[in-house]
């Protein structure tokens, strides 16, 4: 399939490649849309992954005919904690921040810097109208108009001055604006120096993540975002296993190891409790390389942190990785509940993943 163009400008699809299968399936749908030649798929390198994944992507170049682009910051996840001197947990996650939000995002920046009109083409400058949308949640998103439609389309330029009036005035509520703000939002998307747009691509799906796809357009704006498997044709992990089993490519082990993820070799300090009595009864050498990990770091900060914590009557306490391990060697049983739903991507906001790691760094040390 041809790519997608605007009057002749292309846009290139960006697909956030995790290394799982969902990641795979929507790079195929970005490619069959899109085009090779206007897709790219980003892999940001936590060195912290299992060694299969790596098999599992150039299986995946070789199966789509396009090489990954690697994003490696020298750094493992504990080596972020160490530099950000806080220990990640269920609240808060430095190392996905720092080795996947942040530099992927600073790349987009840095390629995709302007701002065009996608119906005239022209270029939005500083200084330019602004209007600020207020989303459920009160989240705030801000629409660029384009000054030359907003001369030469009528339509355009009254949905506009409806707005501003209503919204100087109070003369409507937030539904009500928001419903005229659809009218013109969307004309304006950021593009490179010389002119193409760009669609960032994330796998969520509307079953596991309906309830995220809202937070994520949030997180990435002002870049547009596609979800592939939030359309037909509506897939799961399963379907994905078997297409790939059609063309002799195995799925990557630690879903037969029972994870749920493909992401940093089943270890993830989001996961709780049952993940990681999972990952020891599985994979035990690995457990005990983050055990050790843990403990150097309370060593490191001079405090016994922990990446779990457990809630007993209303009172939270820390639980290490060693506690853990002994209670299920004492035969104590923790459920793992799979159907997480990886948040690598997906922070509540760009200023709140600001503001609340901020919030815990003063917390916690």
């Amino acid at each position: 399939m041809a790519s997608q163009t605007h009057l002749g400008q292309p846009t290139t699809c960006i697909v956030m490649y995790g290394g799982g299968l969902t990641s795979y399936e929507v790079a195929r749908r970005a490619i069959e849309k899109y085009g090779k030649e206007c897709t790219e798929i980003w892999f940001a390198d936590t060195r912290t992954e299992d060694e299969d994944l790596y098999r599992f992507n150039r299986d995946v170049e070789r199966l789509l005919g396009k090489p990954l682009r690697v994003f490696d910051q020298g750094m493992d996840i504990w080596e972020v904690f160490r530099q950000q001197r806080f220990l990640g947990n269920s609240r808060i996650d430095p190392c996905s921040k720092y080795l996947k939000r942040v530099p992927l995002r600073k790349k987009l920046e840095q390629e995709y810097p302007d701002y065009r009109c996608i119906n005239c083409l022209c270029a939005w400058k500083q200084g330019d109208v602004t209007l600020q949308v207020a989303e459920f949640g009160g989240e705030i998103e801000e629409v660029k108009v384009c000054t030359n439609c907003s001369h030469q389309e009528s339509e355009y330029a009254s949905s506009i001055q409806t707005f501003m009036k209503a919204q100087e005035h109070g003369t409507m509520d937030g539904t009500q604006l928001r419903v005229i703000a659809k009218s013109f939002k969307g004309r304006v998307e950021r593009c490179s120096t010389d002119g193409r747009f760009v669609r960032v691509v994330l796998g969520m799906d509307i079953i596991q993540d309906c309830d995220r796809l809202f937070r994520a357009e949030m997180y990435w704006r002002p870049f547009n975002v596609w979800f592939p498997l939030a359309e037909k044709p509506y897939v799961n992990k399963i379907d994905i296993i078997d297409e790939l089993n059609r063309q002799s490519v195995k799925a990557p082990r630690l879903y037969a190891e029972g994870f749920e993820h493909n992401n940093c070799g089943g270890f993830c300090v989001k996961a709780g409790m049952g993940q990681m009595a999972h990952l020891y009864k599985r994979m035990p050498e690995r457990f005990l390389y983050h055990e050790e990990k843990e403990l150097e770091f309370q060593e490191f900060i001079g405090d016994e942190v922990t990446i779990l914590s457990q809630t007993t009557k209303g009172v939270r306490r820390n639980l290490s990785l060693r506690e853990l391990r002994l209670r299920i060697e004492a035969g104590e049983d923790f459920s793992f509940s799979k159907g997480m739903a990886c948040a690598c991507l997906n922070p509540v906001s760009v200023d709140e993943d600001e503001k609340q790691f901020d919030n815990y760094i003063n917390l916690e040390l």
